[in-house]
């Protein structure tokens, strides 16, 4: 196990933020996740486990603690099952998957980070998530000291939220399962994609094609600016709630959930119809122009100017629609 000191972290993350860690390792195997904990309790070290950094924000003077970056690979196909280390490219496992047409993770095309990652947020898009094509997950246990397999209802998936989330630092993916479809089934439940293929039937890779294409026309372009893609969740209320919403803000819509009854409000269109704030600046830190969800960074930026930012939201919402909300990007103090 190779503990490093002193290493940048803002070059590990989408964002391009943050000072260094006061130690650093990577786990590529059990063993070296187990020998890098050993290393962090003998010194009296915190951990923060870190992926692809495609969710989280370090603060400029960066982590005085131990940063453990998981980088178990492998992608093991059994039958029309894949099984993905933690540290693989998310996107990679969707486009071998589209490549050989198995149906269920094309709606989450074109997301950065890693496989482990996606598992932690049970990630969702387009009327998919995560959640309804995983089958079991294998984790370290930092508690028990050992490797466990959970199956996909221990893992207490909701909305952007998991047991891993829940008991955070003490269940650490290290490959996950996805069981796919061999039988054409495209979900065309967001509008952009309904409106994009209005009655025509579309093929795995015209699905995959269209959501990378929404999504690049959504989203900043990570070698000019950085970011962490939407900062907040959307909210998610009761119906009656989302109703009494829509009859102040008519016009807008409202989503059901695959995890469960209640509505998921969009709060991007609410921050852009209700509340003008795209293209809302502080210092080096805006409201995305093209989404109002986002929080694009200048190269070079601070993350004190995002976590700012990021609070005159709240404050705004919490103002004027009386909704609190919080960030979706996992924000780490020093």
């Amino acid at each position: 196990m190779n503990i490093q000191e002193q290493v940048p972290l803002a070059p590990l993350t989408t964002f391009g933020i943050g000072g260094p860690a006061a130690f650093f390792a990577r786990a590529k195997t059990t063993q070296e996740l187990q020998e890098a904990l050993v290393f962090a309790k003998e010194k009296g070290l915190k951990v923060f486990f870190l992926g692809g950094g495609s969710n989280t924000l370090f603060d400029d003077a960066g982590f005085d603690g131990l940063v453990i970056k998981i980088e178990v690979a492998g992608i093991e196909k059994k039958e029309n099952t894949f099984i993905a280390g933690a540290g693989e490219s998310w996107d990679g496992l969707v486009a071998r998957a589209a490549g050989e047409n198995l149906w269920g993770l094309e709606n989450l095309s074109g997301i950065p980070g890693t496989a482990g990652g996606a598992v932690v947020q049970n990630i969702g898009a387009y009327g998919a998530a995560l959640s309804q094509t995983l089958e079991w997950v294998e984790v370290y246990d930092t508690q028990r000291e050992e490797v466990r397999t959970l199956s996909k209802d221990e893992c207490t998936f909701g909305y952007r939220d998991s047991i891993f989330k829940k008991e955070d630092g003490r269940l650490i993916v290290l490959c996950a399962a996805f069981a796919l479809s061999a039988t054409p089934a495209p979900d065309l439940s967001y509008r952009d994609l309904s409106e994009r293929f209005k009655g025509v039937a579309p093929s795995l890779p015209d699905i995959r094609e269209a959501v990378i294409d929404i999504r690049k026309n959504k989203f900043p372009d990570l070698t000019l600016e950085g970011t962490a893609g939407s900062f907040f969740t959307n909210p998610v209320v009761p119906k009656a709630q989302a109703d009494a919403l829509t009859a102040q803000y008519p016009g807008m819509p409202l989503f059901s959930l695959p995890e469960s009854d209640d509505i998921k409000v969009p709060l991007g269109w609410l921050l852009d119809h209700a509340l003008n704030l795209r293209g809302t600046r502080i210092g080096t830190a805006r409201v995305y122009e093209k989404q109002a969800l986002v929080i694009a960074a200048d190269k070079g930026a601070s993350s004190a100017d995002v976590k700012n930012l990021a609070k005159e939201i709240q404050s705004r919402v919490r103002s004027a629609i009386h909704i609190e909300i919080s960030p979706e990007v996992r924000v780490v103090a020093r």
